[in-house]
């Protein structure tokens, strides 16, 4: 059984599913097809019309049978040949007019149906056949097979258009007449370099001294000089397809007019830890020994000498990324040796990493048992304190009024009359001149002093 397990992850695994349809694209085509099911059976059904009469239900195909007997009761002239071919077009001529007659309903046509049953006899034996009635899985059948049926189409029809139609035939008809774009030819050279060398040269981290278990992304990522934008990306996730983060490489020193580089920062992203980004470079031996170029790098970052086999480990809260450099080669002939870099291929290796760093649960201690009440208490006497007795208020008598005196001329009793002050001569002097702004609207001619 082994075998068949290779030959399986050998041509599903690694031929046929870099051109297998997403799984987005086979939902949207089944769901395409129920809503076409729904649009045809239920929303705008079939109407049927100009059918057969053997279509028809049995009781319609009765009351054919029972016009034609009063038709051919009503006759003028020789009609049983038009009678008899009439017939002919229902299932069972013959059945329904026995039927009819043993009918108690169907009496007063008694002698009407008996006229025409030697016609029917007649018509019998070339009547049109009964059509079969369907099950329910015949009712099934067309909601089974044809969404099936149409993904299997599709998936085959989309393998053999990226296998064999689109690079045999659309990709030179589109590239007819184009100068070859040396950035793509760069890209597609590095593609291949890292195909072949992760095939060669991965490594197995199951016989590794530091074995984390399995990664959940080992990839390679080739750099080679003429590659001005070079800028990998790879995405980290778990066994459920579940996105954690995102790693790669990239220039990060160095660029110029021809391509090359001096330095590559390796970064690392969790999504748990999406404020900042992780990053540790590998630098040239120039860069690594130069004092100005080496203080520029390390503020990305740590600083690594880039040499075969050399490693770099970064690691956020919940992930631990390892980049080596599988190999490497220097530009020959440069002003300065070993400043840049001709090809550079690392590998990338991401696993889970346990969190730590969780506030410790504090369990409070058990309280002791209360002591059992071997005595009874004493019982609580309510205790009663009156309110203080507030003095009862009492008002003051009332004032005596005067009896009224009567009136006289010179007034109401013998009281002397009111002397008022004499009215002054004089106005009086007018009042000091303000020193202070005015906030009286009415210019002093009110008092506007309030009343406590």
């Amino acid at each position: 059984m082994q075998w068949l397990k290779d030959t399986y992850n050998g041509l599903v695994v690694v031929l046929l599913k870099p051109y297998l349809p997403r799984r987005v694209t086979l939902f949207a085509i089944l769901l395409g097809i129920l809503i076409g099911f729904l649009g045809a059976y239920v929303l705008f059904p079939t109407q049927y019309y100009d059918g057969d009469l053997r279509t028809l239900e049995q009781t319609w195909q009765n009351e054919w049978v029972k016009l034609l007997a009063d038709r051919y009761a009503g006759r003028t002239s020789d009609t049983s040949a038009f009678i008899t071919d009439a017939l002919r077009q229902v299932d069972n001529p013959l059945g329904i007019v026995d039927t009819l007659l043993a009918t108690p309903e169907e009496a007063e046509n008694y002698a009407k149906l008996q006229a025409i049953r030697p016609l029917a006899e007649a018509a019998q034996p070339t009547a049109a056949a009964a059509p079969p009635e369907p099950t329910a899985l015949d009712n099934l059948r067309p909601f089974l097979i044809v969404p099936i049926v149409t993904l299997l189409v599709v998936t085959i029809v989309i393998i053999i258009y990226g296998m064999f139609i689109y690079p045999n035939l659309i990709e030179p008809l589109s590239r007819r007449g184009q100068k070859p774009d040396p950035v793509r030819q760069a890209e597609k050279e590095n593609r291949e370099a890292a195909k072949k060398a992760f095939e060669t040269q991965k490594t197995d981290f199951s016989a590794a001294a530091n074995n984390y278990g399995p990664p959940l992304m080992q990839k390679m990522s080739t750099y080679t000089k003429g590659f001005g934008s070079y800028d990998d990306s790879f995405t980290i996730e778990d066994a459920e397809e579940k996105f954690l983060g995102e790693t790669g490489a990239l220039i990060a020193e160095g660029v110029t007019t021809d391509g090359s580089s001096t330095a590559f920062e390796v970064w690392l992203f969790d999504k748990d830890d999406f404020v900042r980004t992780m990053t540790k470079v590998f630098a040239s031996e120039h860069a690594f020994n130069d004092p100005g170029v080496r203080s520029k790098l390390e503020e990305k970052g740590d600083v690594v000498l880039a040499q075969t086999g050399a490693i770099l480990v970064l690691e956020t809260a919940a992930l631990r990324l390892q980049a080596r450099i599988i190999e490497m080669q220097y530009v020959a002939g440069t002003p300065i040796p070993n400043s840049q870099f001709q090809k550079l291929t690392l590998e990338l290796a991401a696993w889970p990493k346990a969190r730590t760093g969780a506030p410790a649960t504090v369990t409070a201690p058990a309280a002791p048992p209360l002591a059992p009440i071997t005595q009874p208490l004493p019982p609580v006497q309510p205790t009663y304190t009156p309110a203080p007795t507030q003095p009862i208020y009492t008002p003051p008598p009332p004032p005596v009024q005067p009896a009224p005196q009567p009136y006289t001329p010179a007034g109401y009793g013998t009281q002397p009359p009111i002397q008022r002050p004499p009215l002054p001569q004089q106005p009086p002097p007018a009042p000091p001149p303000r020193t202070t702004p005015d906030d009286d609207p009415f210019g002093g001619t009110g008092d506007f002093t309030p009343i406590t």
